[in-house]
């Protein structure tokens, strides 16, 4: 059975190049009866491929969210099984907005897997998660509500108002542990 991999996708750059690709993964995700039923609906990053001429991977994954700013932001959130398959998203971008670069956040809090390829936290600064079933107290499925992210700063706030001051990271993080409450380290990749 795969795992659920929510990630969110950023793309900077030029302005034109951006719009331009917007409208082409608009095109490629927009509803059409032609199409054969997926599991990941008109959002089946197979369309996407296949629109953008690129075929040579294995993509089991679906958009549920495309946002364009207007200005230098392309937004992408989109679920996909069995990690964040960011080797198609790098093609499809280099392709289409060559002078644009992009990072990414992933998360399979089933797995406790927590990733990110910004590993200058040039945009994405998070250092901690929190699964969504346990972040608000509540015991919901994480597939009905993400985790909640935090920098180092904000994870050591949390951890204070729980545990008290005077402690190192790593024994706020012991007694977080000890406790139950599952706070994972958002790992840094190339």
């Amino acid at each position: 059975m795969a795992n659920y991999c929510y990630t969110n996708l950023y793309v900077y750059g030029p302005q034109e190049e951006l719009a331009d690709l917007f409208k082409k993964l608009k095109r490629w995700t927009r509803k059409d009866e032609r199409k054969p039923k997926t599991a990941f609906g008109c959002g089946w990053l197979s369309f996407i491929a296949e629109g953008a001429g690129i075929q040579a991977f294995e993509l089991r994954a679906g958009v549920e969210k495309i946002q364009f700013d207007g200005k230098g932001q392309l937004f992408i959130k989109y679920i996909s099984a069995d990690g964040p398959q960011p080797a198609f998203w790098e093609a499809l971008v280099r392709k289409f907005a060559p002078r644009s670069w992009s990072c990414y956040l992933a998360e399979e809090s089933c797995t406790g897997l927590y990733i990110t390829n910004d590993k200058l936290k040039r945009k994405i600064t998070a250092d901690y998660a929190i699964p969504g079933r346990w972040a608000d107290g509540s015991y919901t499925s994480s597939l009905v509500r993400r985790s909640t992210f935090y920098s180092e700063g904000a994870m050591r706030e949390l951890l204070v108002s729980k545990y008290g001051a005077g402690k190192a990271m790593a024994e706020l993080l012991e007694l977080a542990k000890k406790d139950n409450l599952p706070v994972y380290k958002v790992k840094r990749v190339d």
